[in-house]
């Protein structure tokens, strides 16, 4: 495990990233709707088009990543690198392993979703199909770590809390750089009262949707910690895996902590600040440019995570 252990954390720290802004920033526009994206006072063409490229940046990165992760899974099952040419052991790890089949279809999962990034399609219909494939990478995940282990109903119980714990979390986080690219864009080309109103829309709009998400990742977060502890949370303290969940949650007390700050500071001084020489808008930009950051963080300790005993 030990020769292998930088780089699937490397491969899966990437494809967490890149799946969660491949569904949320799609599903960014399914609340925010693209007619935002018209030209025009309040519009926001080049947030969309900003969007477009990061989708199509993340959706061949998951796909390169995901594919590394399967990879090196498979050498730390078999101590060899040449495992990942050889037929023989492909064979096996494809149609003889518990998770063959789910490497399967995510492989075919991370292919579609190369192909729907980069369609020639109207940008609903691409968003829109990215949304249910983007989730079925996540939720699919799950096979890859510690939500698979168990049978029976515990194992479907465990890997229910586990896709709704990163759906969530997907869902708020991998937003942020679209929200991030509408403040940036209303902020260089002129904030006039319909520009404003659009800002604060969204915002008000993305403030609900996370404000739902953040609670999902809270309960299902506190019930997945529960059911790797058997409910002795005790055991947490001093294990390796309490010392990276604990971090976790430190990073993640400093998103809520910066998500309090938007939502009831600087978008109620945003909505009553004058239009010139506004400051409040980049103020907000600022913050949310660290909540990207952190999120990132978050990701790298959840890579971590997943390959970490659990304390038993």
């Amino acid at each position: 495990m030990l020769m292998v252990y930088l780089p699937i954390v490397i491969a899966r720290w990437i494809h967490f990233a890149s799946v969660f802004v491949l569904f949320g920033s799609s599903f960014f526009w399914m609340y925010v709707g693209t007619a935002r994206a018209s030209a025009g006072p309040g519009g926001l063409p080049r947030t969309l088009g900003a969007t477009n490229i990061l989708v199509r940046i993340a959706a061949p990165v998951a796909a390169i990543s995901g594919v590394a992760w399967l990879a090196l899974i498979l050498v730390n099952m078999t101590k060899d690198f040449g495992s990942v040419i050889d037929p023989e052991d492909l064979r096996l790890f494809f149609f003889e392993t518990p998770f063959g089949a789910m490497s399967i279809l995510r492989l075919a999962l991370l292919a579609i979703g190369v192909v729907l990034a980069f369609l020639p399609w109207h940008n609903r219909w691409r968003f829109t199909a990215l949304v249910p494939v983007s989730a079925a990478l996540l939720i699919t995940q799950a096979w890859f770590g510690h939500a698979a282990e168990g049978a029976g109903l515990y194992r479907a119980i465990v890997i229910t809390v586990y896709a709704i714990h990163t759906i969530a979390a997907a869902a708020w986080a991998g937003g942020l750089p679209a929200l991030l690219f509408a403040l940036i864009e209303q902020r260089l080309f002129g904030l006039s009262e319909e520009a404003r109103a659009c800002t604060l829309d969204i915002c008000s709009r993305f403030s609900l949707m996370a404000m739902v998400a953040v609670t999902l990742v809270v309960l299902s977060g506190v019930a997945n910690a529960g059911l790797r502890v058997a409910g002795s949370f005790g055991k947490l303290f001093g294990s390796d895996y309490g010392d990276v969940l604990l971090k976790k949650v430190a990073i993640v007390a400093a998103m809520l902590a910066l998500a309090y700050l938007n939502r009831f500071v600087l978008t109620p001084r945003l909505r009553a600040a004058p239009l010139k020489g506004m400051t409040q808008i980049t103020k907000l930009r600022y913050s949310l440019a660290l909540d990207v950051v952190l999120a990132a963080l978050v990701l790298g300790a959840s890579a971590i995570l997943g390959i970490t005993m659990p304390p038993q």
